[in-house]
């Protein structure tokens, strides 16, 4: 039997910094982080109108198919059907597991790419992500977070979209994520805590959300069903992240060199 949840490996860093095998764990991460960097860039389209217009979400997902296509990314979707499903319950992913290597595979939705957060009104607010988007934020999870993540392609299905009004047979990215056992409760008090040490400030009045001033790294939806507490560490897993530009940052009404106190703020 799998695992009760699927978890990426971000947070055993320390346990990396004392293996002999560190160096080529992390140039690891950082081809996969790489490889949804790529992916993203060339999806984004430069005919695009805008990140969130209507228009540039379309292109994007016409740019996602073809670039699976010639690639050699696109997969069977009865490759993921097959595997012992494990939710189907999440507004972003249909997770799977995959047992001969002990994976999470993580399939969006059709038609869906998740979402991020952006600036709105002088609040900090989110939005369905486009395609280039989604692994753009997976990129940044690997980055911020160390976390295992892995881009395994896309699957298109005839399965109906998840946007009224759009047709049936939208591609979906397929990720995959290591998994791990839960040990004890992620609690909304432990994920201040953790996140604090990573430099992250709270956002009061927002979706859980959480700042970095040093590097304009933004979060929502940082709630305990996104975190996994582990044997050994607490696991950040699909949390929503973008890195704001100076712009966007003032436009969220959250300030680069923010002295306030660190004040957890339940919701």
């Amino acid at each position: 039997m799998p695992p009760a949840l699927p978890i990426d490996s971000a947070g055993d860093d320390g346990d990396f910094m004392r293996d002999e095998s560190q160096t080529a764990v992390t140039e690891a991460r950082r081809c996969e982080q790489r490889a949804f960097e790529c992916a993203a860039q060339a999806i984004a389209g430069r005919d695009s109108a805008g990140a969130g217009d209507p228009a540039s979400f379309g292109i994007e997902i016409g740019n996602l198919e073809s670039w699976a296509r010639e690639t050699g990314a696109l997969i069977p979707c009865d490759e993921v059907d097959r595997l012992p499903l494990v939710s189907n319950h999440t507004s972003e992913h249909e997770v799977f597991y995959r047992q001969h290597d002990d994976r999470a595979i993580k399939r969006t939705w059709p038609g869906v790419y998740g979402q991020i957060p952006i600036p709105l009104n002088g609040v900090l607010d989110r939005r369905n992500a486009t395609p280039s988007e989604y692994l753009m934020r997976m990129a940044l999870h690997i980055e911020v977070f160390a976390s295992d993540i892995r881009l395994e392609g896309v699957s298109i299905s005839d399965k109906p979209s998840m946007i009224i009004g759009q047709p049936a047979g939208q591609p979906s990215v397929v990720i995959s994520q290591l998994w791990y056992e839960k040990s004890g409760t992620a609690t909304n008090e432990i994920i201040h805590d953790f996140l604090v040490g990573e430099g992250f400030r709270p956002v009061p009045s927002s979706y859980f959300g959480w700042f970095r001033p040093e590097d304009r790294v933004v979060i929502v939806d940082a709630k305990p069903d996104n975190f996994i507490q582990t044997p050994k560490s607490l696991i950040p897993i699909d949390l929503q992240m973008a890195q704001f530009s100076p712009e966007q940052f003032e436009l969220a009404g959250l300030r680069s060199d923010a002295t306030s106190p660190v004040i957890f703020i339940p919701r």
